[in-house]
């Protein structure tokens, strides 16, 4: 970094990486790229969460589907990234692998965390408030969804995370066009090591963004680790 050489080790240096950057942003491509990156991850994450909430609040009411779901969704949880997106890769278009990998990474975590604070809601102010004559859905508004919030916050923080990560390698893995993920397998093909410095940082930025805009979003719980 002082000497801003790069010639001793393979690692291109600070000024070579910005270069490397202002030259992606002239291309219309990386803009495309980065786009495309966004919403295949952003689809797959949401669908993570709305599916992942919904089989939570099933599987603490009904027994027999928490029974039936839980070798499913440890299932989910042990498999590596790499192995499904190549299982997957069989059966799924290469552009629509990325938001499965984002959904399937996300999906356990959302399951997991809102079960728990379903688990951990105070039921004995549940019942005092059914005493009073409170009805069900108020009970829901004044209540569980408030100690729910913290657990769903944080898997909500943690699973963008979990989703730009899987998605981007999903993305390398099977060479998906018009994406991040591509455009770093092209440069490391290239060996234009700038490129991937500066698209990897492309790639950090994106996700703390997301992830802060996601905890401002949800801002008033509390983030409980998973």
């Amino acid at each position: 970094m002082l000497a801003n050489r790069g010639l001793l080790i393979p690692v291109p240096t600070p000024v070579d990486t910005v270069a490397a950057l202002i030259r992606l942003g002239g291309t219309g491509r990386f803009w495309l790229a980065a786009a495309a990156s966004a919403a295949r991850i952003c689809v797959g994450f949401l669908l993570a969460v709305l599916l992942g909430t919904v089989c939570a609040a099933a599987s603490e009411r009904w027994t027999l589907f928490r029974i039936a779901s839980e070798p499913l969704l440890r299932l989910v949880r042990t498999v590596p990234v790499a192995v499904v997106t190549i299982l997957v890769f069989l059966w799924l278009p290469r552009e629509r692998i990325p938001t499965f990998i984002s959904f399937l990474t996300v999906f356990p975590i959302v399951w997991s965390n809102v079960a728990q604070g379903i688990r951990h809601a105070d039921q004995g102010l549940v019942e005092m408030a059914r005493v009073f004559g409170m009805g069900r859905w108020d009970v829901l508004r004044k209540i569980t969804l408030p100690g729910i919030r913290p657990y769903f916050t944080a898997a909500v923080a943690t699973g963008l995370g979990f989703a730009w990560k899987s998605g981007v390698a999903a993305e390398i893995i099977c060479r998906t066009e018009l994406s991040l993920g591509n455009l770093l397998w092209s440069g490391k093909s290239a060996v234009a090591y700038d490129e991937v410095f500066a698209l990897t940082l492309v790639i950090v930025v994106w996700s703390v963004l997301l992830e802060s805009g996601a905890r401002r979003l949800l801002k008033g719980g509390r983030h409980d680790p998973i």
